[in-house]
């Protein structure tokens, strides 16, 4: 009983040097199983238990010093890159709202009163979500999933129609998070797991499809192919170890067969086929569902690529403002083309651009399960906004415009993308310490710590 207690006094002094307390019991795990080995290889070399237990501590240094360098090591650290350029992009939309106000049709000012407010609270949100232990995911996907179901069909029960269709789009957004919970949880069920994964899917595409005509399609998209992103990526990795080719082919396979027909029969045949005709041709319905389409076309086609665009023959009397509806939310960047060039796109997809990629590296990085599928779910969830929303500012009108992300103009959007931004800063944050044994405690392989010829080295580089 004396040597545990000599093993138990040593791993509590490193424990007292290490003040992140997150990082104390798997870095103290780790420890106390090098020491275990370390002693039974002595005593195996003829060694009384309690020598052995000696000079196993021994060989692993001075408790204090080894505590101060694990210290050093394991300090929880945002990555500042992408909090430099998420706070770059915010104070880019709040510019834009600021150059845009003054020519509104609507109070310019008091909008961007409004806006100023949002960002406020968005920011505070997005410090609370970074200061969250995103492990909860993992813990209770069922809780948050279908909890996350019940709020927005609350919305839809008891709010009037506009304002609950508006609150669960944005709403809506959340689930590609929650579903890589779900998957997190499923994924050594084999097959079982694997369909679950993908008919479970159903529930939000249908929720989606629910909301505000116009935007639920573009939502329908967006959760679908985020969640089969994510599900792919953990086919691919073999976490449900299943035959790859096969769950894939079962996957695509199966999406499109249920999914079109599941939003063809909830929409009506004669909506769709209103939609698809007008999406190809805008000039098939110009003063209906092709309208904007059309006046898009015609913003671009006289934009140049930079400064302010060629005037409108025809539309002389009518300002750039009274022309394009919702300016400062659905069709910014149209605006921005054709008052100031093409220059304005490009820089703003070079500065998004640049957001996405840098998650992507990091997502890539991430040691455990659990940390890349959430990280994964909110960098497609966030590009495909994106993706979206341009295409349908540059002409391509497959898909009416969600939200730029940051940049235009709407509160709850604001603060749902900031507050899921949050949460990818604190999967980064402390991902390293993340593993995917039961309670999420288990540590990793010793990247911090290893050992060579009973020299313990301290890997200070870790969260680099």
């Amino acid at each position: 009983m004396q040597q545990p207690s000599k093993i138990t006094e040593y791993l509590e002094t490193v424990r007292q040097q290490i003040r992140w307390k997150k990082a104390q019991l798997p870095v103290l795990e780790e420890i106390n199983n090098h020491i275990i080995d370390q002693k039974n290889a002595f005593i195996s070399e003829g060694l009384s238990e309690e020598e052995a237990a000696d000079r196993a501590i021994a060989e692993m240094g001075d408790p204090v010093v080894v505590g101060e360098q694990l210290d050093r090591a394991h300090r929880p650290r945002p990555d500042w890159p992408l909090l430099v350029m998420t706070a770059a992009i915010l104070l880019l939309g709040l510019a834009i709202q600021v150059l845009i106000g003054p020519n509104h049709r609507n109070n310019g000012a008091e909008m961007f009163q409004k806006q100023f407010i949002w960002a406020g609270m968005a920011m505070l949100v997005m410090i609370a979500a970074y200061l969250v232990d995103f492990t909860i995911i993992g813990r209770f996907p069922w809780v948050i999933f279908f909890g996350l179901c019940a709020i927005i069909v609350t919305n839809y029960l008891f709010t009037r129609v506009h304002i609950s269709s508006i609150y669960a789009i944005n709403l809506l957004l959340f689930f590609p998070t929650a579903y890589a919970g779900f998957v997190y949880k499923m994924r050594n069920h084999g097959y079982a797991g694997f369909v679950l994964c993908g008919v479970i899917i159903m529930i939000p595409a249908y929720l989606a499809i629910l909301g505000r005509r116009g935007l639920n399609e573009t939502v329908f998209f967006l959760l679908c192919t985020s969640c089969l992103i994510i599900l792919t990526a953990a086919v691919t990795k073999g976490w449900f170890n299943v035959r790859k080719l096969l769950a894939l082919l079962i996957m695509y396979t199966s999406t499109a067969a249920v999914l079109p027909t599941l939003f063809f029969m909830t929409m009506g045949e004669g909506y769709v086929t209103r939609r698809i005709h007008v999406i190809l041709n805008p000039a098939f319905d110009p003063t209906g569902y092709g309208y904007i389409g059309t006046v898009i076309q015609r913003f671009l086609s006289h934009a140049q690529f930079i400064g302010q665009g060629l005037p409108l023959s025809g539309f002389e009397q009518y300002t750039t403002l009274q022309l394009l509806p919702d300016v400062n939310t659905d069709f910014l960047l149209t605006y921005l083309i054709y008052r100031f060039g093409w220059i304005v796109l490009i820089g703003i997809i070079m500065i998004l651009s640049a957001f996405i990629i840098r998650a992507l590296i990091l997502c890539k990085k991430q040691k455990s399960v659990l940390g890349f599928l959430v990280s994964l779910a909110i960098i497609s969830g966030f590009a495909l906004q994106c993706i979206i929303y341009i295409a349908a500012n540059s002409g391509l009108f497959f898909f009416s415009p969600l939200s730029l992300p940051l940049i235009s103009y709407g509160g709850q959007a604001l603060v749902i993308n900031m507050c899921l931004i949050g949460l990818l800063l604190s999967v980064f944050r402390t991902g390293d310490l993340v593993g995917d044994q039961a309670g999420l405690a288990a540590t990793k392989s010793s990247r911090f710590i290893q050992f060579n010829h009973g020299q313990i080295i301290i890997n200070l580089k870790l969260n680099k």
